[in-house]
Formats: structure tokens, sequence, C-alpha cells
């Protein structure tokens, strides 16, 4: 039996690795905001609904709360975060700018021409319209998130994708893609990225992922209060 403190979870199959099941499990529950902000996540109930022991439940939950998803406080236990205000939302969009742009300069010096076609294709104009034209806002949002892993990917350094993933986590959930002239303009700037990487033109590359983050955090404070 399901009570308000436990969101409706697919089961997780049994698997030698089923704490990293467990924790895609949650992680995607609480991007997509089907476990919503603030709301407490009690242990026993989410073991339960997910057919697990507790153990790999508390194990995902700790990495969670590392991801900035989750919180523990004593004597409460584990909540949802709770949505970002502003000020954190710059505070993201300045580290993102501090990082990122180097990241695109330097994957257009290391990229392999498998990671070039892996960009060109996430970032195919055919594939984006029909994902914009059926409103996919949260399929777009994990595109936009597989894209900017893939760039950080080309760099040959797994500890950046690391760091630059747990950022990306806590922000997918303020995709603007339910708004479709957004969406474009977005989809846009990526194939820009892509095809400078690819091109294997670094300042370039590193100037076009300026300016998508720039008119990212624009495209928010549009629609977010200061």
């Amino acid at each position: 039996m399901t009570t308000p403190d436990t969101p409706r979870l697919p089961r997780v199959a049994a698997r030698p690795m089923l704490s990293d099941d467990v924790y895609r499990t949650l992680r995607d529950a609480l991007v997509s905001a089907r476990i919503a902000p603030g709301a407490r996540m009690n242990l026993d109930a989410l073991a339960r609904e997910l057919h697990v022991s507790n153990t790999p439940v508390r194990q995902a939950l700790a990495r969670l709360v590392a991801d900035g998803l989750v919180t523990q406080t004593p004597y409460r236990g584990f909540m949802a975060s709770p949505l970002l205000d502003s000020e954190q939302i710059r505070q993201l969009y300045e580290y993102r700018t501090m990082v990122e742009p180097n990241i695109a300069g330097m994957a257009s010096v290391r990229r392999s021409d498998e990671q070039s076609a892996q960009l060109l294709e996430i970032t195919d104009e055919a594939t984006i319209d029909a994902a914009i034209s059926e409103e996919a806002s949260g399929l777009l949002g994990e595109r936009d998130v597989a894209f900017h892993l893939a760039v950080a990917s080309c760099i040959g350094n797994p500890i950046v994708g690391e760091h630059l993933g747990q950022v990306l986590a806590r922000m997918q959930s303020y995709t603007l893609y339910t708004h479709q002239p957004s969406a474009r303009l977005a989809w846009e700037e990526h194939r820009t990225i892509a095809e400078e990487i690819s091109a294997g033109r670094a300042t370039e590359a590193a100037e076009a992922m300026k300016a998508h983050l720039a008119n990212g955090i624009g495209r928010i404070r549009a629609v977010i209060p200061h």
C-alpha cells in the first residue's frame, strides 16, 4: 500500500548493481518532479514501493544527497530538495560559465571522429524538430543534459564530467522546453557548438558555449521571478 510519502515508482529488477538501479530510478523521479520538491522520502516506504531492501535505498539516498537533489536533516530524515531560488540558479550558471566554455574549447582539440559524430547526431535538426513538435519537454531536457555531458566526455577527464553532471542534475527541473521558441533557440545553439567542436575550432566553440549559457540564463530570468 502506498502513502502520501510513497511516490508511484517502477519496480526495479534485481540485478548485481541494485543500488545503481535504485539511484537512477529515484534520480529520474526527482528530476521529473514525480517526487515533488520538498516531499518527504521515507526510506522504508521507498523500499517497499521498489520491492528492494533498505540497504540499496539508503545508498541511493546518500548519493542523491551528494548530488544536491535530496536533503537530510536530523529528526526529519530525507526530503526532496526544495526548488532553487533565483540566486542559486545564478550561481549555478556562473559555475557553468566558468567551466563549460573551456570544456568546449578543449573538446574541439581532443574529440575523436566518433565523438564528433555523436554530438552532431544529438543535435540533428530533424530529430529535434520532431521532438519539439511533440512537445516532449522531458525528453528534450534529458537530451540537453546528454549533449552537455557528451561535450565534456570529449576531453577525456571523467572528474569533469562527474562534477558537471551533478550541476546539470540540479538544474534539469528548470528546463524551458515546454516553451517551443526557447527550445528551438537552445537547440540551434547546441548545433552551433557541435559544429564548431567537430570542425576543431577551439575559440569559436568556447565562444558559442559562452553565448549559449548567457542566453540560457536570460531565458530563465524571463520566466522565473528574480
